[in-house]
């Protein structure tokens, strides 16, 4: 069994893995939890504890969980009913050792479960990752210099993933200084996508249109490249709180934690090239 005290699930994603690299960095004992730890170890560069969880396999539960004091936890990005496959993990950690939950505070009723659960919690609060271009948008830039999303004129402070996971590092490092606080995790400036498409001209050195399709528009276009109702409706409510301005203003929290600016959509950018051009 591992000594480590901390686990990390999602080891590998767009949070997780810099967070593990962080808690590498300030020699913080941890365990990754992962499907596949000849694969995590490849994307980490390191070794580490590893254990087996699939958050589809609630079986492995409770050995993952074994010994384990604190858990860092982001639930599967883009699938569908998520928050019932991270309940039962929950449950396993109520009935564990678990002490302290640092979680990814994307569904509420989730939330309210550690709330009530006797278990101490941080909640990291962060939407509109700088990842999502990639994740989302990569073909329209890279293939039909356009951004595509049904977002009007809204404005959103897009945030990098690695300053999120090296907050959540900061609160794994002393989570009683952070018991029951929702830490509100911002970019450095919210922005349209008008002033995103021109910053991804400026780094890629082309040009890059923003279109503001209306929702039926985008859903014809995505439809006739094969995306699926389901996909459709999640990235029309998704994007489209940016449209209805139900986004967070800026805040100062990452640079008070990690004592320097959060990182900028230009440098992020700037690392994927590759990807968008």
């Amino acid at each position: 069994m591992s000594g480590s005290k901390v686990l990390v699930t999602s080891s590998t994603g767009n949070v997780g893995l810099p967070l593990s690299k962080k808690l590498k960095k300030d020699n913080i004992e941890f365990t990754a939890a992962t499907r596949d730890a000849t694969r995590a170890k490849g994307l980490l560069g390191f070794e580490t504890d590893t254990v087996y969880l699939d958050f589809i396999d609630p079986s492995g539960f409770q050995d993952a969980l074994e010994g384990k004091e604190l858990l860092f936890l982001c639930g599967p990005s883009a699938t569908p009913g998520a928050e019932k496959l991270l309940l039962p993990l929950l449950e396993e950690a109520k009935a564990s050792s678990v002490k302290h939950i640092v979680f990814i505070a994307s569904y509420p009723d989730l939330m309210d479960y550690i709330e009530n659960s006797g278990i101490g919690y941080t909640f990291l609060k962060a939407n509109f990752f700088m990842q999502n271009f990639k994740m989302y948008q990569a073909e329209d830039i890279r293939d039909r210099n356009r951004i595509f999303m049904p977002s009007g004129n809204g404005k959103a402070p897009f945030i990098h993933t690695r300053d999120i996971g090296e907050v959540a590092a900061e609160v794994l490092k002393d989570p009683s200084a952070y018991n029951g606080l929702t830490l509100s995790l911002t970019g450095p400036e919210a922005m349209d996508h008008y002033e995103v498409a021109e910053i991804f001209s400026k780094v890629l050195d082309k040009k890059i249109i923003y279109e503001a399709p209306d929702n039926d528009t985008y859903r014809k276009q995505l439809k006739e490249r094969g995306f699926s109702d389901e996909y459709i409706d999640a990235m029309i409510a998704v994007f489209g709180k940016i449209k209805r301005r139900k986004v967070m203003n800026p805040t100062d929290i990452v640079k008070k934690l990690l004592c320097r600016e959060p990182l900028t959509l230009a440098e992020y950018v700037h690392e994927n090239r590759d990807v968008f051009s």
